[in-house]
């Protein structure tokens, strides 16, 4: 018990240093594999993560393909399985076990979904970020483009005494004209950034 709860605390204690779910099930996979009780680690995810110790099979089990809802103990099979995300499981093959064994790798697995949830979570918000500045850039190049046109909208009034009124009125049409199709890129790009938030959320 006591090489477990250590295994379980270096687990805890460093998963929240990964940048990646890769990482932390690679080592959680090298870290569990050196407890006596633990024949076998699985993780299945995009791609599969595990380590077997020799002489144990465990390659055909039968749930390998079962995605839990819930951690979840098969006692017949003495095996451990936890979602972790909706695509990832953890699956732990022991040589025997007890109700406090159990519970350490209950709330270990609680833990480990945590810290993969929070990748998750800086990875939109790295994403969201990136997002904003994007936009706050073409923002200010849209700015910068209405400048021009209401330039000469308000030029064409200053002179319109001296070219007339009817020539004024053109010069303001054009730079109405340029001010309308500038706001049609600023709602498209509005569009874009909706539909982008909705890949994020």
């Amino acid at each position: 018990m006591n090489s477990l709860l250590m295994v379980a605390f270096s687990i805890v204690s460093y998963v929240w240093l990964f940048d990646s779910k890769e990482r932390i099930f690679k080592f959680l996979c090298d870290e569990l594999i050196q407890l006596d009780l633990c024949r076998a680690v699985f993780v299945i995810d995009e791609i599969e993560y595990y380590r077997i110790k020799e002489g144990e099979k465990v390659l055909d089990y039968e749930f390998l393909n079962y995605q839990p809802k819930n951690f979840y103990f098969i006692e017949k099979d003495k095996v451990i399985s936890a979602p972790i995300s909706p695509q990832s499981v953890i699956f732990i093959f022991l040589k025997d076990y007890d109700e406090e064994v159990l519970q350490v790798f209950q709330d270990l697995l609680q833990v480990v979904r945590l810290a993969c949830e929070n990748i998750e979570f800086r990875k939109k918000k790295e994403k969201i970020i990136e997002v904003l500045k994007e936009s706050l850039e073409h923002f200010q190049f849209l700015a910068d483009k209405l400048r021009n046109p209401l330039s000469i909208i308000f030029g064409a009034l200053e002179i319109k005494d001296e070219v007339g009124i009817e020539k004024a009125c053109i010069f303001v049409k054009e730079g109405a004209e340029r001010i309308r199709n500038i706001l049609d890129e600023l709602s498209d790009h509005e569009g874009r950034i909706k539909n982008i938030s909705k890949t994020i959320f």
